[in-house]
């Protein structure tokens, strides 16, 4: 049976690592930390596994060893087994260890000690393994019956008591013995007349050869060991016994053992002495074995050394490195803290080459001044204000303390372990902290470091000592292979089945200002660097009539940021990155809404609100919205990758901030700051989805007749008579004002043109009806202003929302992806169900009722299926490019293999392969492997076998082709023998 036997010393911390990365995925609700909890739920028990794998696949042929043996001596054990790789055995002897050795393929010679005194005729083979990682090993124990291996003790200091010249003739020895002794110990008379020399049977029949002794029966000189069962110490007797019946064979005397004062017992020979010195008075039975119930639990250290390599702390080392790096980047820290903190680790691990007692506290106590320097390089404690501040100002910082600590002490295989479950922890906590770009390379670069680290901790246990046959060695790198696959798709079907984390956990939102830039305190709009923007047609802002300014592309550069939108201007937008927002849904991210329309250009509400100083702000409802829409809450993290200004951004109606800075809670429900927010700031936003259908709007009916405010079915004095006649004919015959939405976004789809460098309006001319009739081609802004338009002109209460639209998915870092491109303008039209309700024909946001939450393992195949369509030529080429690399790898292999070798060497290989395919070890001798052959091809073995040894070995062998020719022809028989045979 196969059973784990004992953790490898150090291989909790893992478990508990992984346990803390948990801990940390619901803290942050970072998806990448998921991937990595998959990661590492699938690897490491098939790691585990791999042990059992292996160990099932063992077989041992036999094991053989000396006869006799006295116990403690050295003693050599031949074991023939087949093993894939190679495995720690054990092997015993009763409950005794007699030898340990490295099993591998073909013959083994473990050479250990004899067994306490007995007669064995069986030995029981522990083998065990831990497979790739060593975390967990297993034993598989095997019965392997023997030739009786007789085990003497060895020669006491002092003889057991000798009666010498006593007559033995009367105890059955000798002339005048009772009839049939001879017989019963197996000595027959060898010729009539001849009463001196005799044969002894038993030696006789073993041997096959006849064995005459001398009966010695004239002697005089016989000895009578006195033995009694009556002892405490079997085994001291025994050994006493031996020194007595040795002395008198050297003496040349008869020996004989008398036990408790019967009839003595002759002993023929030193064997005979061996044999019953080593059976006397029974084996000391055993200790009876305790119950299950009352033994004592505890964990086995079944690990063969502690050792760790010097490659092996400094892969270690690195190990850490990686992590250190990945997570103090995102926080912030200069290249000189870095470096400072990778010293400190480089330097840890040089010292773990002081191992001695002497060094020890040296050693420990440079680790503690160069963690609390560490530590004190890296904390700010004045930025500590809180539960969230610490988790980014803090605890990171002390993980870092604490893996440069630890490299200090990484002098062995469970210190090496604790180290690298310290980094795997560092590497979660940026997986958790990170949203750039860089996560994935950093993941793939971190994860790769680790479990390299993992496989050199425990490589010096997989070395193989065997070569081996090809075949078998193909079948390993085929199994490893097949490993991988199966566990990357096990951690894909774990992925599949788990949703997109919704966010982080309430008590640790995300909630940090890079710097503090105020503004005017006022509520007024601010640009990026804190001054206030008075207008839409800013400096910052492009005009469509060709007019240029010094624009940076960023969110300043969008004219909907500003208190008016001008319909005809458009930002001089580029593709930086603006936002990277963490939520489980993609959303239209709000930052103002307009609600007055003069022909040409949208107004936003003139009061300012109500102020909040925060750091967590209470959001109340806006006009329009309404309660209790949604049940669950839906958290958004905002994380800053360029200077944004005041606008704080929000999907659709907000409940809940956490910004450490006042902010302005306007009617129109946008939200500003009273600080500007710079590039690497971060904010959370809670939010009550309103759980809108397409069934739930229509139920709604047609709203114009339910009435609205006014500034909501405002419109224009420049409003054409044919944009009322299109709107009026586009909602003909619509049961409900969702399908009448519907139909005006259609009609957009077919009749108009999304076009960056559409022509502006003439001045004078109403906006909406030159876009509708003339030009037809437009932007964003042009499009919600004519669909807004449209509605109010059939009494749809409408307005238009500014603000960001995500274009992408980082699916490894979990956030949606919003450049300056995507600053967007869309509809929001009121529903008495379900508050403002965005629209737009030109972004595809699903309606927040009908949006899926994707699963982790969906978002990855998507990705993963998206990235090979768009580089599917270059995927090819690597492809193309691996496979001639392997195949010159191969040829280049062997034909080095064949210049090397020379072409007896090549037909060794060959013979050597054709042995082992019927059933021979690797590595006995050719004349060995030549009488596995059967008698057909028996002379061509024999040949071959006799040849390769005269070309290796013999000083005067001659080269020559026609021989060469004879056994290359014999080795293909014998190749062809072999094959027939399996």
């Amino acid at each position: 049976m196969t059973r784990p036997i004992g953790l490898a010393p150090g291989a909790t911390a893992l478990v508990a690592a992984w346990a803390a990365s948990l801990s940390i995925a619901l803290l942050t609700g970072a998806t990448a930390v998921v991937i990595l909890l998959a990661l590492g739920a699938v690897t490491m028990p098939a790691a585990m596994m791999t042990g059992w794998m292996v160990l099932r696949s063992v077989s041992i042929g036999s094991v053989a060893t000396d006869v006799e043996a006295t116990a403690g001596d050295p003693l050599a054990w031949r074991i023939t087994s087949t093993s894939q790789q190679p495995i720690r055995l054990q092997l015993l002897c009763g409950d005794e260890t007699v030898a340990e050795s490295r099993l591998a393929t073909g013959s083994t010679v473990a050479v250990g000690t004899a067994p306490r005194r007995g007669a064995y005729d069986e030995v029981t083979a522990q083998l065990s393994s831990a497979g790739w990682l060593g975390l967990v090993w297993w034993r598989r124990t095997i019965v392997v019956p023997i030739a009786t291996l007789w085990v003497a003790p060895r020669p006491g200091d002092d003889g057991a008591p000798i009666e010498q010249h006593r007559d033995l003739a009367s105890a059955g020895f000798g002339p005048g013995s009772r009839a049939g002794r001879d017989d019963v110990d197996g000595v027959r008379v060898w010729r009539d007349g001849d009463e001196v020399s005799a044969v002894h049977w038993p030696s006789s029949l073993r041997s096959g050869e006849l064995v005459i002794r001398q009966r010695l029966r004239d002697r005089d000189d016989t000895w009578v060991v006195a033995a009694t069962l009556a002892t405490d110490d079997a085994d001291d007797q025994a050994a006493r016994l031996r020194r007595s019946l040795e002395r008198g064979i050297d003496a040349g005397a008869r020996v004989a053992v008398s036990v408790d004062g019967g009839d003595p017992h002759e002993l023929l020979g030193s064997a005979a002495v061996h044999r019953w010195c080593a059976t006397f008075a029974g084996r000391t039975d055993a200790a009876p074995s305790t119950p299950w119930w009352r033994r004592v639990l505890r964990l086995t250290v079944a690990e063969p050394t502690s050792a760790l390599t010097t490659s092996g702390r400094w892969l270690v080392a690195a190990a850490g490195a990686a992590p250190l790096v990945m997570l103090l980047q995102p926080l912030g820290y200069e290249t000189g803290h870095v470096a400072v903190v990778l010293a400190a680790t480089a330097a840890g691990a040089a010292t773990t080459s002081l191992t001695r007692d002497r060094w020890r506290s040296i050693r420990q106590l440079a680790g503690a001044v160069t963690a609390t320097g560490v530590g004190a390089l890296l904390i700010d404690l004045s930025s500590v204000t809180s539960v969230v501040t610490s988790l980014r100002f803090l605890l990171p910082q002390l993980l870092v303390a604490l893996v440069v600590l630890q490299g200090f002490e990484c002098v062995d295989r469970r210190a090496a372990r604790v180290s690298l479950a310290c980094s795997s922890m560092l590497i979660a906590y940026s997986a958790g902290v990170r949203v750039d770009e860089q996560l994935a390379i950093w993941l793939l670069i971190s994860a790769s470091v680790l479990g390299a680290g993992l496989l050199t901790i425990t490589r010096a246990d997989r070395q193989e000592h065997d070569v081996g046959a090809a075949r078998s060695r193909r079948r390993v790198v085929t199994g490893r292979t097949a490993g991988a696959i199966g566990s990357a798709l096990a951690v894909l079907v774990i992925l599949a089945v788990i949703p997109i984390p919704r966010g982080p956990a309430q008590l640790t939102l995300p909630s940090w200002l890079e710097e503090r830039r105020p503004t005017g305190n006022d509520g007024a709009l601010a640009a990026p660097d804190g001054s206030p923007l008075l207008g839409g047609s800013s400096d910052a802002i492009t005009s469509r009539t060709g007019s240029t300014s010094d624009s940076d592309g960023g969110a300043g550069s969008y004219p909907g940021f500003s208190p008016t939108m001008d319909t005809s201007l458009r930002g001089d937008l580029g593709d930086t990155v603006v936002l990277r927002v963490r939520s489980p849904y993609p959303d239209f991210w709000r930052g103002q809404t307009f609600s007055e329309f003069d022909g040409r250009t949208w107004y936003v509400d003139p009061d300012i609100g109500s102020r909040s100083e925060g750091p967590e702000h209470s959001i109340g409802l806006s006009t329009g919205d309404v309660r209790g829409m949604a049940a669950a809450d839906f958290i958004q993290t905002f994380y800053a990758e360029v200077d944004l200004p005041n606008l704080v951004f929000a999907a659709g109606r907000p409940t809940r901030v956490l910004l450490d800075a006042p902010i302005w809670q306007r009617p129109d429900g946008a939200l500003r700051a009273d600080v500007v927010l710079p590039a690497g700031s971060a904010y959370t936003v809670i939010s009550q989805r309103s759980g809108a259908t397409a069934a739930s709007l229509r139920a709604d009916g047609d709203l114009a007749a339910l009435g609205s405010p006014p500034e909501f079915v405002q419109l224009a004095a420049s409003t054409t008579t044919r944009t009322r006649n299109l709107a009026a004919e586009l909602a003909a015959g619509s049961p409900s004002t969702y399908d009448t939405i519907l139909s005006v976004q259609q009609w957009l789809g077919e009749h108009v043109e999304y076009d960056l460098d559409a022509s502006v309006p003439p001045v004078g001319v109403d906006a909406v009806d030159d876009f509708l009739f003339e030009s037809r081609r437009g932007f964003c802004e042009q499009i919600a202003t004519s669909t807004a338009i449209l509605l109010r002109s059939l009494g749809i209460p409408a307005r238009v929302a500014t603000g960001y639209v995500p274009s992408d998915r980082d699916e490894i870092a979990g956030v949606w992806i919003s450049r300056a491109s995507d600053a967007h303008a869309w509809v929001e039209v009121r529903f008495p169900s379900a508050g403002w309700v965005a629209f737009d024909p030109t972004a595809s946001v699903p309606l927040a009722g009908e949006a899926d939450r994707s699963t982790i393992g969906g978002d990855l195949i998507q990705a993963v299926t998206r990235l090979a369509g768009d580089h599917i030529t270059l995927l090819l080429a690597a492809v193309a490019g691996l496979g001639i690399a392997l195949s010159a790898r191969r040829f280049g292999r062997a034909w080095w293999r064949r210049r090397q070798r020379g072409r007896w060497g090549l037909l060794q290989d060959r013979f050597v392969a054709a042995a082992v395919r019927r059933g021979a070890a690797s590595t006995i001798s050719n004349a060995d492997m030549a009488a596995v052959f059967d008698r057909l091809v028996a002379a061509d073995a024999e040949r071959v076998a006799t040849t390769l040894d005269a070309s290796a070995f013999s000083s005067t062998w001659v080269d020559d082709d026609a021989g060469y020719a004879a056994v290359a022809a014999s080795v293909r028989i014998l190749e062809r023998s072999a094959t027939v045979t399996e």
